[in-house]
C-alpha cells in the first residue's frame, strides 16, 4: 500500500429497521401476505434482505412479479437481491426485464452499475453509472463511483470531472473529496490532496479511512507529528487496519521507535499473514534492533512470499554477515544482483 485509499460509494443500503427483529419480521410478514401492492412487497423483502433472510426477500418479490411482471422498481429490486447473493446471469435477465419496462429508471442504472462492478466487468459499469448521471445529472454516488471507475481505465481527467460533479451536488460527500485526494497526490498535487483528505475527516470523522489518507499524506510530507496522530486516530476506528498499521510502523522506524514497529507490523500481519512487504519491514525493523535471528525468519518469509524482490536478499544478506555466516550471505547478495539485472 503505497498509495491513498480509494473510497467507493458501497453497495446500496438495504435500509434500517428501527424495530426489534421479532417485529421486523413479523411486520414483514404482514405486509408480504395482505397485499399484492408493488411497494408493500418490496418494503416486505427490505425487511427480510435487512434481517438477514434474503430468500425470503427473493421469494416475496417473485410472487410480487408474478402480479406486476413489468414493475421496474421491483425488477430492479430482485436482481440487485440476486446479483448480491451471487446469482448474475439471472440478475442480468432480470435488470434487463426493468430497463426494458423503464429506460428512464435511475435506480436500476445505477443497482446494475454495482452488479457489473462485482463481476469485475469496469466497462459495463461505467457505462450503466454514466446513463444513471445523465438521467439524474445530481446523484452523488454515481458520480463518485463513475469516477473511481474512470481512474481505473486510466482516465484521471474524466475521474476528476466526476468528483467534481459530485462534489458540486453535495459538498458534504466525504467518499469524494477522498477520492480527490487519492488523485491529485498520484500527480504529485500535494497541497490539494493534504485540503481534500483534511476535508474529508471533517465531513466524516468516524472513517478509517480518511484518516489515513490524511496521515499516508502528511508522512509523505514529513509532518511526522500530525501523521502519527492521524494514523492512530485511523486504528482506533479499525484495529484491524492493515494500511495504517503498516503507515504507522514506517513512521516509528523513521523515528527509532524500533519496538512499536515490531509491534505494529505483527499487528498487520496477524490480519494479513501472507503480506510480503510486512514481513520484509518487520525484518528491517528486527535489523534496526540489531535482534538479528528474528530479522532472518521474517526476511526468509518474505522471500517466500515475493521470491523476487532484491531488497529482501540484500537485506538477508546483511543479517547472515553479522551472524557471521558468509557463505548464506553471499548466496543472499548473488540473488539480489541477479535480481537487480
Amino acid at each position: 500500500m503505497d498509495r491513498a485509499l480509494p473510497m467507493a460509494i458501497p453497495d446500496a443500503p438495504l435500509g434500517a429497521s428501527n424495530v426489534g427483529s421479532e417485529e421486523s419480521l413479523a411486520l414483514a410478514e404482514h405486509l408480504a401476505r395482505g397485499s399484492s401492492d408493488p411497494e408493500p412487497m418490496r418494503e416486505a423483502a427490505r425487511i427480510f434482505a435487512l434481517e438477514g433472510r434474503r430468500g425470503r426477500a427473493i421469494d416475496v418479490l417473485r410472487q410480487g412479479i408474478l402480479t406486476h411482471p413489468r414493475h421496474a422498481d421491483m425488477l430492479a429490486s430482485l436482481a440487485d437481491l440476486l446479483s448480491r447473493a451471487g446469482t448474475f446471469e439471472e440478475a442480468d435477465l432480470y435488470f434487463q426485464k426493468a430497463l426494458e419496462s423503464d429506460p428512464t429508471n435511475v435506480e436500476a442504472w445505477y443497482l446494475r452499475a454495482l452488479h457489473h462492478g462485482r463481476q469485475g466487468k469496469a466497462a459495463l459499469a461505467q457505462a450503466s453509472y454514466e446513463e444513471a448521471v445523465r438521467l439524474k445529472p445530481g446523484h452523488v454516488k454515481a458520480w463518485v463511483n463513475l469516477g473511481l471507475t474512470r481512474a481505473d481505465s486510466g482516465d484521471r481527467d474524466g475521474a476528476v470531472s466526476a468528483l467534481r460533479r459530485a462534489v458540486a451536488a453535495d459538498p458534504a460527500c466525504a467518499e469524494a473529496h477522498s477520492n480527490l485526494g487519492a488523485l491529485f497526490a498520484e500527480e504529485g498535487l500535494r497541497e490539494e490532496a493534504l485540503e481534500e483528505f483534511r476535508r474529508a475527516v471533517e465531513l466524516d470523522p468516524d472513517c478509517p479511512e480518511s484518516h489515513f489518507n490524511l496521515g499516508w499524506a502528511l508522512l509523505a510530507e514529513d509532518e511526522l507529528g500530525q501523521a502519527e496522530v492521524t494514523l492512530l486516530e485511523s486504528v482506533r476506528l479499525d484495529p484491524g487496519n492493515v494500511d495504517a498499521l503498516y503507515a504507522l510502523a514506517l513512521l516509528h522506524q523513521r523515528t527509532g521507535a524500533y519496538a512499536r514497529a515490531v509491534a505494529e507490523l505483527k499487528q498487520a500481519i496477524g490480519q494479513k499473514p501472507d503480506d510480503a512487504r510486512l514481513h520484509y519491514y518487520l525484518g528491517v525493523a528486527y535489523n534496526s534492533q540489531e535482534a538479528v535471528d528474528q530479522a532472518i525468519l521474517a526476511l526468509e518469509t518474505a522471500a517466500r512470499l515475493m521470491p523476487d524482490d532484491a531488497r529482501i536478499h540484500r537485506l538477508l544478506g546483511v543479517a547472515f554477515d553479522k551472524k557471521e555466516l558468509p557463505a548464506r550471505a553471499r548466496e543472499a547478495y548473488r540473488r539480489a544482483a541477479a535480481l537487480s539485472g
